[in-house]
């Protein structure tokens, strides 16, 4: 009874939460999406990518989608802007939704997939893994997330306007195969591209807008019909590209239970179930052959309708379709046996150059041995006649043998709405990498609406806007808004040989200096003043002998008296030279010296080593253990020598007496076997016959 009873306590809860519409095992769902669009290419401008990307991202935040969005990044800006998206998802924890659309330019290199920033400058096939970011990047970290549902959606299947040499690259997208958990979409089939559009925006773009705003349509559903209208507006030149392993049922957009009633269409299950055979005329087939967009469906409606209105059009999507299967197997088995049967299947094939290329990398042959046996691709291999599909590297369903498609049967697709017919040019951003937003209101309806499941980001405080009050402003990259405008110095950028703080110097190779380290600034010493301005005094000398007075030092550095040869004239002062013997040293230096003695008969007179005497010393201070404080003079140019001393005048005034925290500088010992000058009173002048 105690177990019947608690069993029905269980029972009545389910009941009340299911009768309330509440749903406890399903957690908010947080939905996120990067989109970036760029146009200005250096090799070219495109007429929609740009506008393209505000258009999507614009229905995505209709969608419930936090959108992270910018226009025209260069290759570092947009890496980083990937990286932080990718890790705005991780953080988001396992009920996140990712969703990635990039508007452009793509190349294909070697089996890889990548999108062309605008600072490329593609001039050989080889730069392509230099220039551009491949797409497995940022698709292989997606994947590793726990989340259940990502999206990747390239818009980039146009001709290549970059310079490949004379070793071309195959047209569009490569074939990839989808990991669990991704869902990846091209607006055209792999190794073909989409005519260019004049704009203001591209098929591809308003028809997936389309599709959101239909509110209601699972991904395989929605993609489908993407497939038809695209073709149908291109009249069949684009056929886009889609392939999934999402598991389960998963809604962009639903309709509101107030919402009109959907047009009576076929579910994509049920057309894919129906044999090509049960369709009653050749448009309704050609459109179910379109819908599955696989080697079956179209080899089926070849069967029935060998020579119809659209049989050349259905063999060059087979051939195309065909042919980029075989080459990704052959990627994936990465040998030369697979290169070499490649290459025996298609001699002139569009990934004909990708086969040499890593045949020489792998340092093979072009040629195969002569046992060489085929690779089995698990395909059987093209019929002589699809061979004449690939007359070149770029495949476009586009040309007089292809005729016009038919127009997609009701029960396939609804008739377009009204507000897609004609979209108008959005204005112009005012500022940098923002994307631009369409004109007027969102053309996502009202009664379209994020899944209940979905946490929808709340609006920012303030009046409704134009965009009827559900939506926020696409958020730039963080990357993006800390980017410099063009030719800027970064803030913070180090010039070239500079240090970061804290960065110990580096190891001097062979015959490399080190940088010097900059002084003067906080916290490190003074820079120095020039070598000739500098006083700087040694340890005090012993006192001189009895007797003896020493001259006033007027050295920078002493150093030991150099030999007499001639005159001094080096800039810094040294030492008086030593006199000769017998002759009268010269006058120490005063407040005002006088002449100095002239030398005796035969003696060269020792040139003036100061310009400027030094101001008089002040009385002797008791000794101290710290060294007095340099003062600094100001030499000039010496004056040429006088034969019987300088004339009356030419010294120059006295100088300034000195600053208070100058100390006078360390008496210096006279020259040995000199004898002390001596020094006349006030008024009178020495003379070799005394004061006079």
């Amino acid at each position: 009874m105690r177990n019947f009873a608690r069993t029905s306590v269980l029972w009545v809860i389910v009941l009340m939460a299911m009768a309330f519409g509440v749903e406890p095992s399903l957690a908010a769902e947080q939905r996120f999406a990067l989109v970036i669009g760029n146009d200005e290419y250096r090799a070219a401008k495109l007429a929609t990518s740009a506008n393209d990307a505000g258009l999507v991202a614009d229905a995505l935040q209709s969608a419930g989608f936090t959108v992270t969005g910018a226009r025209n990044l260069d290759q570092a800006t947009m890496r980083e802007s990937v990286r932080e998206f990718i890790g705005q998802v991780s953080a988001a924890g396992p009920d996140a939704v990712a969703l990635i659309y990039l508007a452009g330019i793509g190349l294909q290199f070697q089996g890889e997939n990548y999108f062309v920033p605008v600072d490329a400058d593609i001039q050989r096939d080889v730069d392509v893994p230099l220039q551009a970011i491949r797409v497995s990047d940022f698709t292989q970290p997606l994947a590793a997330l726990p989340g259940r549902v990502k999206i990747v959606i390239l818009d980039a299947a146009r001709q290549n306007p970059f310079g490949g040499g004379d070793r071309p690259l195959a047209s569009g997208l490569a074939l990839v195969d989808a990991v669990p958990g991704i869902a990846i979409a091209y607006n055209a089939a792999p190794g073909t591209v989409a005519p260019d559009e004049a704009g203001p925006y591209g098929a591809y773009a308003t028809s997936l807008t389309e599709m959101i705003a239909a509110g209601g349509l699972g991904l395989d559903d929605l993609f489908a019909r993407l497939r038809l209208r695209v073709s149908d507006l291109t009249h069949g030149a684009e056929v886009p590209w889609y392939v999934s392993q999402i598991d389960g049922p998963f809604f962009i957009t639903e309709r509101a239970a107030d919402a009109p009633p959907t047009p009576n269409v076929m579910p994509v299950a049920e057309i894919r179930a129906r044999p090509m055979r049960d369709f009653s005329n050749v448009d309704d087939a050609y459109a179910a052959a379109l819908d599955r967009d696989t080697i079956d469906g179209y080899e089926q409606f070849l069967a029935l309708y060998p020579n119809g209105p659209y049989s050349e059009r259905v063999a060059g999507m087979l051939a195309v379709r065909r042919e980029a299967i075989i080459w990704r197997r052959c990627v994936v088995a990465d040998s030369p046996p697979a290169y070499w049967s490649y290459l025996r299947r298609y001699p002139q094939g569009p990934h004909a150059w990708d086969a040499r290329r890593r045949l020489g990398e792998l340092r093979e042959a072009f040629e195969p041995p002569p046992n060489f046996a085929m690779y089995d691709f698990g395909v059987p291999p093209p019929p002589p006649v699809e061979l004449g599909f690939f007359g070149g590297p770029v495949v476009m369903f586009v040309g007089p043998h292809y005729g016009p498609p038919p127009p997609p049967p009701l029960f396939f697709l609804p008739p377009r709405p009204r507000e897609f017919m004609v979209l108008a040019a959005p204005p112009p951003p005012h500022e940098r990498f923002f994307l631009p937003r369409p004109t007027g209101a969102t053309i996502v309806p009202v009664f379209v609406r994020p899944p209940p499941t979905v946490a929808i980001r709340p609006a920012p405080p303030g009046p409704p806007s134009a965009m009827q009050g559900r939506q926020i402003p696409v958020t730039l990259p963080a990357a993006v808004t800390h980017a410099p405008p063009p030719g800027a110095t970064v803030p913070g950028a180090m010039a070239p040989g500079a240090m970061a703080p804290g960065q110990p110097p580096p190891h001097p190779g062979p015959g490399s200096t080190l940088p010097q380290t900059p002084r003067g600034g906080p916290g490190g010493p003074p820079l120095p003043p020039p070598s000739s301005a500098t006083v700087k005094p040694g340890t005090p000398p012993p006192p001189p002998s009895p007797g003896l007075t020493a001259p006033a030092p007027t050295t920078v550095h002493p150093a030991p008296p150099p030999h007499p040869t001639g005159p001094t004239t080096t800039v810094r002062p040294g030492p008086p030279p030593p006199p000769p013997p017998g002759s009268i040293a010269p006058a120490p230096t005063t407040v005002r010296p006088g002449p100095p003695p002239p030398p005796p008969p035969g003696s060269i007179a020792p040139a003036p080593t100061t310009v400027r005497p030094a101001p008089p010393p002040p009385p002797p201070a008791p000794p101290h253990p710290t060294a007095p404080v340099p003062s600094t003079l100001h030499p000039a140019p010496p004056p040429p020598p006088h034969p019987a001393g300088p004339p009356p005048g030419a010294m120059s005034a006295p100088p300034p007496p000195p600053h208070p925290a100058a100390a006078a500088p360390a008496p210096q010992p006279p020259p040995r076997g000199a004898s002390a000058a001596p020094s006349c009173p006030p008024g009178k002048h020495l003379t070799p016959q005394g004061c006079k």
